[in-house]
């Protein structure tokens, strides 16, 4: 299959890397120069517990190649969803697929700019990964991905990137539900990347906390309430399942997520689309989030409080 992948930082990099090593024609879309310099001049670096590999996946800037692919597939940070799909117009063609993989609530709206809803597609992955340097990342244990159609129907061409996927041994499964599935991964988030970037410590670390299970059934409670709101029915057990099982390092629980590494490189984080949607769509409903709305603050303090220093010490 021909895969763009829109965002090529840790993870998309891996999921290009693991396409293509099962046989996929990939290319890497980034508008890091740097980046693609590296991999384009000496293949991309994954280094995980087999070892190190060196993989000549292709990589460009969006704007540089109309070459038309069959899936493309979303990897960038949700406030720059917009600005990376008008840059890809050209490899989006009648009968693409977009593939949304990303953090965070308001992505499918995005891509159905751009594609008609039968060819959005949404997913969650578990995967943890990444990113050393320009052209290398650390592929940390394994992972699943699940996906789904938005309009929620199955078809043989979302199977068919199902049967792909798990060709790239990435455990992959069709939902029949795309929301509820982005409304899990949103749950799953607002704990794990907001509590590690916080703590400042991998998705391990703040599973040891010996009372662990008390701070994410706090932060899901509140989702749980909005989604209902939101005609969503999400399964407490289930999230919690999702979340505890990553703390194991067999899992990703030796991962640094993505907020994390946002914050440690001076980057704007995703808080807006995470705890922060959580908080807007409370306000809407009329239902109270103060967990929820202390860690967005306790995490836009932290940013703000980074951009200061940044600027002092210039």
């Amino acid at each position: 299959m021909k895969i763009a992948i829109a965002g090529s930082g840790a993870m998309g990099s891996r999921f290009g890397y693991m396409l293509h090593q099962s046989g996929n024609d990939v290319l890497l879309v980034d508008k890091w120069d740097e980046h693609i310099h590296e991999i384009n001049c000496h293949g991309l670096t994954v280094i995980n517990e087999e070892g190190r590999k060196i993989s000549k996946v292709k990589a460009t800037r969006p704007e540089e190649t109309t070459k038309k692919v069959e899936l493309l597939i979303v990897f960038t940070k949700a406030m720059d969803t917009d600005s990376m799909l008008s840059s890809c117009k050209k490899i989006i063609g009648e009968k693409t697929r977009v593939l949304t993989l990303q953090n965070g609530l308001g992505n499918i709206e995005t891509l159905e700019k751009y594609v008609t809803q039968d060819r959005v597609l949404a997913g969650v992955t578990t995967f943890g990964t990444e990113l050393i340097g320009p052209g290398k990342i650390q592929a940390l244990g394994s992972g699943a991905v699940q996906i789904t159609q938005a309009d929620g129907k199955i078809t043989e061409e979302v199977q068919q990137i199902a049967a792909i996927m798990n060709d790239a041994e990435m455990n992959a499964e069709v939902s029949a539900n795309a929301l509820t599935s982005i409304w899990n991964k949103v749950a799953f988030n607002c704990v794990l990347n907001t509590v590690c970037t916080l703590m400042n410590d991998t998705v391990s670390a703040v599973g040891n906390y010996s009372q662990v299970n008390e701070v994410i059934e706090a932060i899901i409670e509140e989702i749980i309430l909005v989604a209902e709101k939101e005609e969503i029915r999400l399964n407490k057990e289930e999230i919690t399942n999702m979340i505890t099982e990553v703390f194991d390092p067999r899992m990703s629980g030796n991962h640094l997520p993505s907020m994390v590494q946002d914050m440690e490189n001076g980057r704007k984080t995703e808080i807006d689309y995470l705890n922060g949607a959580i908080v807007s769509k409370g306000e809407q409903h009329d239902i109270p989030v103060p967990i929820n709305r202390m860690i967005t603050h306790f995490i836009k303090m932290m940013e703000e409080i980074r951009d200061k220093k940044r600027i002092e010490n210039v």
